[in-house]
């Protein structure tokens, strides 16, 4: 980590009060922070992350540095090596700020099939740690058991189902998979349908006799909820809440076979678009606020790809339309060594959950169409992404967490009139069209080298302009080596008010105080919104649930708590703080 990049870090706790989810500051000056050990572990079983030893976060992140760098570096390897089951590898490298020695360690996320990774003193019930907050927080055994059953494919689409029977499937659509199978295999060509049903997956034979798999009864039965109750769809809409006390526009449950549940969940969401009209190189055309392409694959993907496992049966799809964003939310977070950060890459070589159920989804028809479900060419983000592109929209997010993978997409033009006005203003024009880029992702949320390279940007230019940033005091740059990531510097993202003395000036940034942006706007609104409807939350469940990133959601906390637009309950620093709106006494 360059000193620069540090730098910005620590300015960037200090203006938040906090850390970012990826970061943990420890002083040290009492000698090497065994508790280091703990963060370890939990970055390795979350998303990797960066620990700083030097930094004081009780003095208000002050640079204290530390005595012997290298007597820590080697407390910190032996601790990965010794105290932790299975051993992790991690990098330490020493950054001197204001002559003072930081110890700066990365530790990058385990791969899938070795977590949960846990303190070898403790075993893995009691020793398995995750990352919340800006704190370290012991596994839940739901979390645990989820991990343990992604070490191996998962084989729940394939288990039996016992209390139906053959006949609960519809044959019809049966009729139509065996046909179009068939038509392109013809080893199978001459087999009778019962045995080939038991080929592809669709029934399996027991001591007991022959019954729907679990991937064959989601996808040919009727009504497969008369057994699974909560493997249904929810979708909500909700108003704009500026002048009605109605939580939402429309709220459906949304039951049937999975061909059913996405042709009927993309048709909820369709009826609530708006038409607009844009204007291209061939003159003006009417769109939809969403690419229904990309609806479609974030609805069949969620229901595709999410986990089947006994631990999460009792869990449904999430739906909500909110009127500047679609968000998808199925159980279980992404399966297989890739990275949220590294989806819609070409190339990119991804596995599926449920094998069969991908399958069976490849070869059957959505309902009345000669549309299928499903693909099954991991080409479902790249479309997304495609489409966002396509339209000059904002990136959809992805946020992946153990027990559940989030997609976002907002309809908002990347480069919008709006965004291009606040490029200007701190300091544009900007040398290349990737500052521009860079800048306007980081608005919306953050972004990373892969991010600009799915743009079209090459990947050293990528790297590049995105260090220049930091340089400039533009950007922070966040997480580990491999999967860094960008936010707007605290100064950039803030609202209106004076710039603090010592703050930086990025080059050809006017001093002037800055406007409140739209993406502040946006993201106080959110913060409300979910705090009107679910609150009291920590930061953390906020962010996941607005998909803003976490600094951000901090960022806005405070200045909701300075205009008493919030309460809080708990210490300021303390990952178990939560946030509320204020009572309103009556009478």
């Amino acid at each position: 980590m360059e000193a620069e990049a540090l730098r910005g870090l620590v300015r960037q706790m200090k203006e938040i009060g906090g850390e970012p989810t990826e970061i943990e500051a420890k002083s040290g000056a009492s000698g090497y922070p065994k508790s280091a050990v703990d963060t370890m572990v939990a970055f390795a079983n979350t998303s990797g992350g960066v620990i700083l030893i030097g930094i004081d976060e009780e003095s208000g992140f002050s640079i204290v540095g530390v005595p012997d760098p290298a007597q820590y570096r080697d407390a910190a390897v032996g601790q990965a090596q010794d105290a932790i089951d299975p051993p992790i590898q991690i990098d330490v490298e020493f950054v001197e700020l204001d002559g003072k020695q930081i110890v700066v360690i990365d530790v990058p996320e385990t791969s899938p099939e070795q977590k949960p990774v846990h303190l070898k003193s403790k075993g893995p019930t009691t020793g398995a740690l995750i990352r919340s907050g800006d704190g370290d927080r012991r596994m839940t055994p739901a979390e645990i058991g989820l991990l343990y059953a992604s070490r191996s494919q998962p084989i729940f689409d394939r288990t039996p189902v016992l209390q139906a029977s053959v006949d609960n499937l519809a044959f019809g659509a049966v009729a139509r998979t065996l046909e179009r199978v068939r038509a392109g295999t013809p080893a199978l060509r001459q087999m009778d349908d019962e045995r080939m049903m038991r080929q592809l997956g669709i029934t399996v034979e027991t001591d007991d006799g022959v019954f729907p798999t679990l991937g064959g009864f989601l996808t040919y039965a009727d009504f497969p909820q008369q057994y699974f109750p909560q493997l249904m769809v929810s979708f909500v809409a909700y108003g704009d809440g500026a002048e009605t006390e109605t939580r939402f526009v429309d709220n459906l449950t949304i039951r049937g076979s999975i061909p059913a549940m996405a042709a009927e969940a993309v048709a909820a969401v369709r009826k609530h678009l708006s038409v607009r009209t844009v204007v291209t190189g061939d003159g003006r055309e009417e769109r939809l606020e969403y690419s229904m392409t990309a609806v479609r694959e974030a609805v069949v993907n969620a229901l595709l790809h999410r986990d089947y496992s006994p631990i999460t049966q009792g869990t449904q799809v999430h739906i909500e339309l909110y009127p500047d964003r679609l968000v998808v939310r199925s159980p279980g977070g992404l399966y297989g060594p890739i990275s949220p950060d590294e989806l819609g890459n070409e190339g990119l070589l991804s596995s599926s959950r449920n094998s069969v159920l991908a399958s069976l989804l490849s070869d059957t028809y959505l309902p009345g169409s000669d549309r299928l479900v499903a693909e099954n060419r991991a080409t479902g983000i790249q479309t997304m992404i495609r489409e966002a592109k396509a339209r000059g929209q904002n990136r959809p997010i992805f946020i992946s967490t153990v027990t559940q993978f989030t997609v976002s997409m907002s309809h908002s033009e990347l480069l919008s009139q709006d965004t291009r006005a606040w490029l200007n203003k701190i300091g544009g024009p900007w040398p290349t069209p990737t500052y521009d880029i860079a800048l306007a992702m980081m608005r919306a949320d953050y972004v990373t080298n892969e991010m600009l390279r799915q743009w079209g940007v090459d990947r050293i230019e990528a790297g590049a302009v995105l260090r220049d940033l930091v340089t400039r005091g533009a950007a922070v740059k966040e997480g580990g080596r491999k999967f860094a990531r960008y936010v707007l510097s605290t100064e950039l993202a803030k609202p209106t008010g004076e710039r603090p003395a010592d703050a930086p000036i990025v080059q050809s940034l006017s001093t002037t105080a800055l406007p409140v942006s739209r993406a502040v706007l946006e993201g106080r609104r959110r913060v409300l919104e979910l705090l009107h409807t679910q609150g009291p939350l920590g930061s953390s469940e906020i962010s996941t649930a607005t998909g803003l990133h976490r600094g951000t959601v901090i960022a806005r906390l405070n200045e909701l708590l300075d205009e008493g637009l919030l309460v809080a309950e708990g210490a300021p620093r303390s990952p178990k703080r939560r946030y509320s709106m204020p009572r309103v006494d009556e009478g």
